[in-house]
């Protein structure tokens, strides 16, 4: 069976596809506006591996934490194709994905994945690999810089890694207390690494996970609260 792999979670969308459980293709896409072109990206994959849309039987979605309007396209992109294609649509916790690239590049310890979530905050949790998989140490949040730096402290020493497109947002409170993983592929999202995890154990709703209000209803907010 074909399984199609997508995520838009940060402005680096990935994109994969795998035979089984076999990777066929694994694409981290062009930035700036990339999850507004998924669906032609989506196309581009099947036709350079020989493939129709048709031949897709399962899809599995990065569900955020993210950016409002990368999630949102990618997964309405998700429901639509399962939809018309009538076969079955999984979502996969976008952190969860990217802490698995981390341990696929061979970080151990703690894994602390951080997707840049604008005003000077990042989206993220605290990972490691047990002996079923991966575990939840702390639980995804949407956290600002004073924030992150608590839940370093809270670690109790323990060492950890951090990977991401959010590391220039905490890097000034990191001391000692964690390690920026080298440039490379555990700071995007390996859209591949997704669907093996969903047939582990990480498979969840297609519902996302905004961790926090859209910066159009904060500004919405901020303007109602100026003008009051």
């Amino acid at each position: 069976m074909i399984t199609l792999s997508l995520d838009t979670a940060t402005p680096t969308p990935g994109l994969a596809l795998a035979r089984g459980e076999d990777i066929v293709d694994e694409r981290a896409l062009a930035s700036e506006g990339a999850g507004r072109r998924v669906a032609q990206d989506i196309h581009e994959i099947l036709a350079d591996n020989g493939l129709r849309i048709q031949d897709v039987g399962r899809i599995v979605v990065g569900v955020g934490p993210g950016g409002f309007t990368g999630l949102r396209i990618g997964m309405a992109t998700a429901l639509a194709l399962g939809q018309a294609l009538d076969i079955d649509v999984v979502g996969i916790c976008s952190l969860e994905t990217l802490a698995l690239g981390m341990a696929d590049a061979g970080v151990e310890g703690l894994l602390i994945p951080v997707i840049d979530a604008r005003r000077r905050e990042v989206f993220t949790g605290v990972y490691r690999v047990g002996p079923s998989g991966l575990e939840t140490v702390v639980e995804p949040v949407a956290a600002t810089v004073d924030a992150f730096s608590a839940l370093l402290a809270s670690l109790d020493g323990v060492a950890a890694s951090i990977a991401g497109d959010g590391v220039h947002r905490i890097v000034d409170v990191l001391d000692s207390r964690a390690d920026i993983v080298p440039d490379g592929p555990a700071h995007t999202i390996r859209a591949g690494l997704a669907i093996a995890w969903s047939l582990a154990g990480g498979a969840r709703p297609v519902t996302p996970m905004y961790l926090r209000l859209p910066d159009a209803e904060v500004n919405r907010r901020l303007r109602e609260g100026t003008s009051s």
